[in-house]
């Protein structure tokens, strides 16, 4: 397949597979990967939740909406509250193709095995709650920008890859 001069972004909550399908679908079509919480964190030398307790969450935003601007001919992965701020969403669907990753709240839990590395779940006493609570506040903006929704429960991330290229050639 060959690949166009845009990225693609994948966009979704924290555990829908960003990070694994976009390293798999880089490799399969042979482009760079960038993942934007790990850009931040090798820039700043800070982890995303250092970031969001010492420096607050908009800070972090700041810093995402600026990482989000680098990558060109990637697959990017992106954090799951990119889709809040406007620019943010314009800058998306004006620069590459947007795939949305879905998943139950259940399998999404399920795949969060460590909270404290999840700085909008590591203080509540309800994660799968808040969990919930952050999809509903954030599934317009997602469904609103994405070309492409995918549901990932029960696939393998080969199998979301093989869907990523099937909708995308």
């Amino acid at each position: 397949m060959k690949f166009n001069s845009k990225n693609i972004y994948l966009i979704g909550m924290m555990g829908c597979g960003k990070s694994t399908v976009g390293k798999l679908l880089a490799k399969i079509l042979g482009v760079h990967f960038s993942d934007i919480d790990s850009e931040i964190e090798i820039n700043k030398g800070k982890t995303v939740t250092e970031i969001f307790f010492n420096e607050g969450e908009t800070h972090f935003r700041n810093l995402e909406t600026e990482a989000l601007k680098s990558p060109k001919n990637s697959i990017v992965a992106c954090g799951g509250g990119i889709v809040l701020r406007n620019e943010n969403r314009t800058f998306l669907r004006s620069n590459g193709t947007v795939i949305l990753l879905t998943a139950s709240t259940d399998e999404l839990f399920r795949r969060i095995s460590n909270l404290n590395s999840r700085p909008l779940l590591s203080k509540t006493n309800d994660p799968k709650e808040t969990l919930k609570h952050l999809w509903e506040e954030r599934k317009t903006q997602y469904n609103n920008i994405a070309n492409f929704t995918i549901m990932t429960d029960g696939l393998t991330p080969q199998q979301v890859c093989n869907n990523i290229i099937d909708k995308v050639k």
